[in-house]
């Protein structure tokens, strides 16, 4: 039997993720770190390591993880399809000051949809899970 990940679970993944984000925006100078988070945050469920495929080291922290339509473990592919919307609100990140603003201004209302079709969804899949035909998984459900 499948269990799907908690909502709380994966805000907690995604805000550590999102720490992963600032942490290598602000410590790699003159715009690479924030590409470099930006490109983190597409293909963070697909990273071809072997103790992390399927799951962003946020994800890894909650034990949680990202499959596909045939319950395999998700690939690069997979993730950057799964986290294209999300990456566009880190890619406006790159932009100085107006991008940080813009970024807020989408990413509040986007983040409110998402969690409304977290907690609605039959699979409990967002947007990105739905274009990506993708789901996430609790390692360790509670209750077990």
């Amino acid at each position: 039997m499948i269990h799907y990940a908690s909502l709380q679970k994966r805000l907690f993944a995604k805000f550590i993720d999102l720490l992963v984000v600032l942490i290598l925006g602000f410590a790699i100078p003159r715009g690479v770190g924030s590409i470099l988070g930006f490109l983190y945050s597409l293909v963070a469920d697909g990273l071809p390591i072997h103790s992390l495929r399927g799951q962003s080291i946020g994800k890894k922290f909650l034990k949680i993880k990202v499959i596909d339509e045939e319950g395999q473990l998700a690939r690069m592919r997979v993730s950057v399809i799964r986290n294209a919307p999300v990456g566009i609100v880190t890619f406006l990140m790159i932009i100085p000051f107006m991008g940080w603003i813009l970024s807020l201004l989408i990413g509040i209302p986007f983040v409110l949809i998402e969690v409304s079709l977290i907690t609605r969804a039959d699979r409990h899949q967002r947007l990105g899970d739905v274009m990506a035909e993708s789901e996430v998984v609790d390692l360790e459900p509670s209750g077990e």
